[in-house]
């Protein structure tokens, strides 16, 4: 007998406009616990301004859009991260300066009594940062420098801050973009264990087919603000997605 996992996030017809252009229209799908979606679609697809909107950088004009089965409106990105949307982008920002578990708890710092006085315990935030970064596979000291660190590794902190503290909804921007082939496996690999260990859906948006369609269950492919396909990875191709970002070959489902 087929799981039936709870519905996280549900978008319903969002429709979004720059001037006399169209971004979005009429965009519709539901995620679940546990499940990768891929959103897939060439340059000016519409990608970005649906994360944009998902993030609460600006609000869609029409449509609406459910968490946890509840209308959210999301006034700015704090907002939206406040109610359970986190975002890692392609060039995470981490003070480059700052080592890795204070990045690690940057704004979540923990802290505990000596005496009267209120201290960072700094040997528990380098405990924790280290083993849940173990966990999803890098293993570095949590006093090296961020600075130090190649692309991935600061991909795997970020990771790890949403793996060790939670969110509803995990939202991934071109994560495997500049990352050498070793890196991009690396990357494909942590994603799919802060999935697996935890009921975080996950939307990867990406223009690379290639790259995700080992490890998503479903791929959205958006064409110039509409969307254009929405599949289970089981039921379609690496081609078959490729051709439809190509024109080559479109079948609309």
């Amino acid at each position: 007998m087929r799981e039936i996992r709870r519905e996280i996030i549900r978008v319903e017809k969002i429709n979004k406009g720059f001037g006399n252009i169209f971004a979005l229209k009429d965009i519709s799908f539901t995620i679940h616990e546990k499940e990768i979606i891929g959103l897939v679609g060439d340059n000016g697809a519409g990608k970005s301004t649906l994360l944009n909107i998902l993030v609460g950088l600006f609000p869609p004009d029409e449509g609406k859009i459910y968490l946890e089965g509840k209308e959210v409106r999301f006034s700015s990105p704090a907002d939206a991260r406040s109610q359970g949307i986190e975002i890692v982008y392609q060039f995470e920002n981490l003070i480059e300066g700052m080592n890795i578990y204070k990045n690690f708890f940057l704004g979540r710092e923990i802290i505990k009594k000596v005496g009267f006085i209120n201290v960072l315990d700094r040997k528990k935030m380098r405990k924790i940062s280290e083993e849940k970064l173990y966990e999803i596979g890098i293993r570095k000291k949590s006093e090296q420098l961020v600075a130090s660190l190649s692309g991935g590794e600061r991909q795997a902190v970020a990771l790890g801050r949403v793996f060790h503290f939670g969110t509803k909804v995990l939202l991934l921007d071109e994560p495997t973009t500049g990352l050498s082939i070793k890196e991009v496996d690396r990357s494909l690999r942590r994603i799919k264990t802060v999935r697996d260990k935890t009921s975080i859906p996950i939307i990867f948006v990406t223009h690379n087919v290639r790259h995700i369609f080992p490890i998503v269950d479903r791929i959205v492919v958006l064409d110039r603000g509409e969307k254009i396909c929405n599949k289970k990875t089981e039921d379609t191709t690496i081609d078959e997605i490729v051709q439809l970002i190509a024109k080559e070959k479109i079948h609309l489902h």
